[in-house]
């Protein structure tokens, strides 16, 4: 992946719903008036026997779509900068948790952009139940007690020595719908959660969605930007090279007989420059210049200089 000098962001203001205490119990008897827009809190996603399962992975073009989108957003592998440390930690506040990540859910892996409480572990595999399935959902996805949900009951971070038994996650999604990732909360122990805490988990995977837009957009501006001084120094060199050439050109011209002043002052006007170079177009009109009229000539019209040397249009009727 190519490396660019993108800019960071300073810290987007959170929603209201974040600004309720990291406390459960707080958050719990915080009421609808946390809840962002003063609405009442949504309903806190069912687990266990009572949850619908994660909806099947879509078909190969949407998975495809979504893929190629996550390519063009250069995030995976991408050297971590701090940028979305402080939503791990601010999502693990909220719950109360040890734990929690902001995972790039790719063919095969589920790549950390940021950890809480997971020092040293960069990735994990993409089995269902957990990350791979929470990025498919429309809304937050909670696993309350992940060693009695069929969702998860077999999953390595369950079985294995994380010993993972709650999970919740809201789906990283951004302006255009792609779905990217997760943020995610895990304990060791089975959990309840709030409507708070869920709505505050959405909140916290919007602002990753906007940031990751915003460097989006970030990266094709430095591109851009490096495309045109490329072009601009690509058109000096040429602007060099035929300003020389003319020169030559005109130190050839200087013993041969043609008027003192240059005849392309415009309608009206007389350039005071000396003549130095004759140029023609293909209908045969032909004119003494000035080097400066003559550059601006061959740049802006179809003309070239009437020199025998440099071919043009005596040459060509000259030819054998």
């Amino acid at each position: 992946m190519e490396n660019l000098d993108v800019p960071r962001f300073p810290p987007v203001p959170l929603p209201e719903a974040v600004l309720v205490s990291a406390s459960p119990s707080a958050s719990a008897s915080a009421g609808p008036s946390a809840v962002a827009n003063g609405g009442p809190p949504p309903a806190v996603p069912a687990s266990g026997d009572e949850a619908e399962t994660a909806r099947p992975a879509p078909g190969d073009d949407a998975e495809t779509g979504r893929l190629a989108a996550l390519r063009r957003y250069e995030i995976l592998g991408a050297s971590p900068d701090g940028t979305f440390d402080q939503i791990a930690k601010l999502a693990a506040a909220v719950f109360d948790a040890p734990i929690a990540t902001v995972g790039v859910v790719d063919t095969d892996r589920v790549w950390f952009a940021a950890t809480h409480g997971l020092d040293g572990m960069e990735q994990v595999g993409v089995e269902p139940g957990l990350y791979a399935s929470a990025v498919l959902a429309d809304g937050p996805y909670v696993v309350k007690d992940a060693a009695a949900d069929p969702r998860t009951l077999d999953h390595p971070l369950v079985r294995g020595e994380l010993g993972l038994r709650f999970y919740a996650a809201a789906p990283i999604v951004t302006a255009e719908g792609h779905r990217l990732g997760t943020v995610n909360v895990i304990d060791r122990r089975p959990r309840e959660v709030t409507a708070t805490q869920t709505a505050v988990l959405t909140g916290l995977a919007a602002l990753v969605a906007r940031h990751l837009d915003l460097r989006l957009a970030t990266i094709h501006a430095v591109r851009a930007e490096r495309l045109l001084r490329e072009e601009a120094d690509e058109r000096g060199t040429v602007t060099a090279a035929l300003a020389e050439r003319l020169r030559q050109v005109a130190a050839a011209e200087r013993e041969t007989g043609h008027p003192a002043l240059c005849q392309l002052g415009g309608s009206g006007r007389q350039c005071a420059e000396p003549a130095e170079l004759k140029i023609a177009d293909g209908w045969g009109d032909s004119a003494w210049a000035c080097t400066a009229h003559a550059e601006e000539a061959l740049f802006v019209a179809a003309v070239f200089i009437a020199n025998k040397d440099l071919g043009g249009l005596n040459a060509y009727l000259e030819r054998p």
